[in-house]
């Protein structure tokens, strides 16, 4: 069952008026906006309107698949075309075959990928990985995006003819900080759904919607849910005070004096960028946006030079350490 979309604001009615006229057509559309603002929701809504409503619906999120996967995923592979393609594999793109295809965070597709996707949308037919055959496809594409894809272009990160042809439909999902006055409406959205998951029935106070409003949510209508969800489980009894809502501040301290330890056991302590930062990255222990901070703090010190970082960061003496470092950077879109 689609989420709708919930609000009575002249945002929400913007958001409902564009899904209609979206869904009428079979252009390929791009959704921006911050993360968790509503974007797949959006997408779900176009394809459960449009008249590919009764074929799949296939969510990718680009940033979750490694780049050296990222083609077969999508496109699929032919036994043996690689060392580890053991069997026949269909792409998530044959999947949705009649449906809509719903490609999240598109910036952080390879230039290479995104010429392969440009042939595909103009020319409905696509390759997999290691075959010689073409095989029409019919899906229609939903594109988002919380980068400002014409910085990536000038910046050589997005290809402009790639930009031309995902940015058909374009729509601009403003940030929860800037439609406030749908916050009840939510709330009541999400508390409605809680009760029912857990069988139990809570109010929420208007002083804790009055606190809700005065808070700016970084991340979102989904960050609004997950106050919630927790305020929800631990209130002990039938109604959510202001001392219910807590935020995520103090995670997000937590994050910022992590950044801080890695970059002193670096700088201070002369532990390699290597085993302090690349390896626990790897592994998972660190995200993208943690090491995009500690690099932040390095180039504050070396007015943004990359090369000043090695002796900083204790990676290396040599123009070959230098062109691993910028080649590690770039293949994880950490610049």
């Amino acid at each position: 069952m689609v989420e709708e979309i919930i609000g009575r604001s002249q945002t929400a009615e913007h958001i409902r008026a564009f899904i209609l006229k979206a869904a009428a057509l079979d252009y390929s559309v791009l959704l921006c906006g911050e993360t968790g603002a509503g974007k797949e929701i959006v997408a779900q809504n176009i394809h459960a309107l449009s008249r590919r409503k009764n074929r799949p619906f296939v969510p990718v999120n680009c940033a979750g698949i490694p780049p050296y996967l990222a083609e077969s995923e999508l496109f699929g592979h032919r036994r043996g075309s690689f060392t580890d393609a053991k069997e026949e594999k269909v792409g998530l793109i044959e999947v949705a075959q009649g449906g809509t295809v719903f490609l999240d965070e598109i910036a952080e597709l390879t230039l290479d990928l995104q010429a392969k996707l440009l042939r595909v949308i103009e020319h409905k037919e696509m390759r997999r990985v290691g075959d010689t055959q073409l095989r029409k496809v019919d899906v229609r594409f939903i594109f988002a995006t919380n980068r400002e894809l014409e910085k990536e272009i000038k910046r050589g990160k997005f290809r402009q003819d790639f930009f031309f042809r995902v940015n058909v439909l374009e729509l601009e999902i403003p940030p929860l900080r800037e439609r406030k006055e749908d916050i009840p409406l939510f709330v009541e959205s999400f508390i409605e759904k809680m009760g029912r998951e857990l069988g139990k029935t809570k109010e929420v106070s208007s002083a804790a919607i009055e606190k809700l409003k005065e808070y700016s949510f970084p991340g979102n209508i989904r960050e609004l849910e997950n106050i919630l969800t927790r305020a929800f489980v631990f209130n002990e009894t039938g109604q959510i005070k202001p001392e219910d809502i807590i935020y995520a501040c103090e995670e997000e301290e937590e994050e910022e004096e992590e950044e801080a330890r890695i970059y002193r056991e670096m700088v201070y302590k002369e532990n390699s960028f290597w085993e302090v930062v690349h390896e626990p990255f790897l592994r998972r222990d660190l995200n993208r946006r943690q090491v995009k901070a500690v690099l932040g703090r390095g180039l504050k010190e070396t007015n943004g030079c990359y090369k000043k970082l090695l002796p900083l960061f204790h990676i290396g003496e040599t123009e070959k350490d230098y062109k691993k470092f910028m080649r590690i950077l770039d293949l994880h879109r950490l610049r």
